[in-house]
């Protein structure tokens, strides 16, 4: 029997999210024999409306290429992860949030998934 993770990654934003913690907020669900946890309601409910888009195996593993500074490259993963669950973006890269904020404000588009769960 294997070990249960400590952290996994939430199937819609890809942010690492603590298993226990999510428990604990009610942050995880059930779906064919495999528990998957979430970084906030907004994630989770996007899961459940659609499942199965979110646990197809991707085509290629991400990865991240840092710059100079050591901040991550804004590339079309980022940029994904800002569109999807800008929240987590902004815990783990707020300099990249605040870069693709005013990116978003020079050239306005719709609100990402946590902001429309939000609103709900």
């Amino acid at each position: 029997m294997s070990e249960r993770p400590t952290t996994v990654l939430d199937p819609v934003c890809g942010m690492t999210v603590n298993v226990s913690r999510a428990e604990s907020a009610g942050l995880t669900t059930e779906y064919e024999g495999r528990t998957y946890a979430f970084c906030r309601s907004g994630c989770q409910l996007a899961f459940g409306e659609d499942p199965t888009t979110h646990t197809a195996e991707p085509a290629e593993t991400p990865t991240t290429r840092a710059t100079a500074t050591g901040l991550p490259i804004i590339d079309e993963g980022m940029r994904r992860w800002y569109e999807n669950c800008s929240c987590c973006l902004s815990d783990a890269y707020p300099e990249i949030k605040a870069a693709l904020d005013a990116e978003r404000a020079a050239s306005p588009a719709g609100p990402g998934i946590c902001e429309i769960a939000e609103a709900h």
